[in-house]
């Protein structure tokens, strides 16, 4: 599953889904991989870098009125692309 995780993420780098549609989905396949305890059998880096997208995702928030910490569809991309460009 880790693999299809990892895959979504980089569709959303590829501007194939929205920022609103990524973070939902993604929030809750990372859970589903959680609850079912299958994020301990990852690599140890690709379990950090899917965890961290977790949190980009959680702090992403598509109002204008955002907290300074929180990020729009632009940052939540980018960021998210670091991540994965990491792992190469």
């Amino acid at each position: 599953m880790s693999n299809l995780i990892l895959d979504f993420a980089k569709s959303f780098t590829d501007e194939r889904l929205s920022a609103s549609a990524f973070a939902e989905a993604y929030i809750e396949l990372w859970r589903i991989e959680r609850d079912k305890k299958s994020i301990l059998n990852y690599d140890e880096k690709l379990s950090e870098c899917l965890s961290s997208i977790f949190c980009l995702a959680d702090l992403y928030n598509p109002d204008i009125d955002r907290d300074d910490y929180e990020l729009d569809d632009e940052q939540l991309r980018s960021k998210v692309f670091e991540l994965i460009k990491e792992l190469k």
